[in-house]
């Protein structure tokens, strides 16, 4: 657990000297999220009761996903910044028509057999409006803070996993000195 601390406070570090990096590696990571949403879907709706112009919505998302996060992917690999903030705005987009078609599946959500459905879809959309808001305003800002966020937090785990490891190899020390003379007791008493 203590090399998995101090690793972690590494990461921390690492992300805050190379932001933009780090950048790029959310885009790419919110592109394959994307992606894997949308082949979700697609895959989903064969399965799922939805009305026929429920269903072609949820296509048109799943479809809508995939291209997102393949665009994702391939402009953080390949483009330069501008491009990148072109393709948070694009995100951002998708995000709201992602909202769209789970305030519709919310409304349709009483013919579903899973309890909680619709509630489950509208906190969906509701997040995805919020994500998108967030990005339309100030999307490398926004970005930026939640990589810096990110690097926190690593630092923050990594040191709290360090000091945990720490404290319990010192109070393990004491525990097995006690065990031991225990042991040694139990064993005189038998002689």
């Amino acid at each position: 657990m203590l090399l998995v601390g101090i690793a972690a406070i590494f990461v921390g570090i690492l992300i805050m000297q190379h932001t933009g990096s780090f950048l790029k590696i959310i885009l790419i990571a919110a592109g394959i999220g994307s992606f894997i949403d949308g082949f979700y879907t697609l895959v989903g709706v064969r399965r799922w009761c939805f009305t026929d112009f429920t269903k072609r919505l949820a296509m048109v998302k799943g479809f809508e996903s995939i291209i997102i996060g393949a665009g994702s992917v391939v402009f953080a690999l390949f483009a330069a910044e501008t491009a990148i903030t072109v393709m948070v705005y694009v995100f951002a987009i998708g995000l709201v028509f992602s909202a769209f078609v789970s305030f519709q599946n919310a409304a349709v959500a009483k013919n579903f057999d899973i309890v909680d459905m619709k509630s489950h879809f509208i906190v969906e959309g509701v997040i995805q409006i919020l994500i998108a808001l967030l990005l339309f305003f100030k999307p490398v800002d926004t970005l930026y803070k939640v990589v810096q966020i990110l690097s926190i937090g690593f630092v923050v785990i990594g040191v709290m996993m360090a000091v945990i490891s720490i404290l319990s190899m010192i109070r393990g020390g004491k525990e097995t000195e006690a065990i031991v003379e225990e042991a040694e007791v139990v064993d005189e008493e038998k002689k």
